[in-house]
């Protein structure tokens, strides 16, 4: 199976972030999946995330998603994953 390259990191209403490996059109079809729909970035690679978290968050401590978690993200099956803190 061929491993997805960019993943899109989606903010909801309540404070969460997904990060997500669908092949998305538009916002609006982000938008149309996800009742709390607040925000999305472009689709991004594992390297381009970890990049983006560490000037927007500074510590890892701080980030939405651990840089493991983005990493093994990146490598498995799964389509799409909820942050953690």
């Amino acid at each position: 199976m061929e491993r997805c390259e960019k993943a899109t990191l989606i903010y909801l209403d309540d404070g969460c972030m997904l990060l997500s490996k669908k092949d998305y059109s538009s916002w609006k079809e982000v938008q149309d999946e996800y009742e709390k729909y607040q925000a999305n970035l472009l689709p991004m690679t594992c390297e381009d995330i970890i990049d983006f978290f560490e000037m927007d968050f500074g510590d890892e401590e701080q980030w939405p998603f651990s840089r493991k978690r983005i990493v093994e993200f990146f490598e498995s099956n799964e389509l799409v994953i909820q942050s953690e803190r």
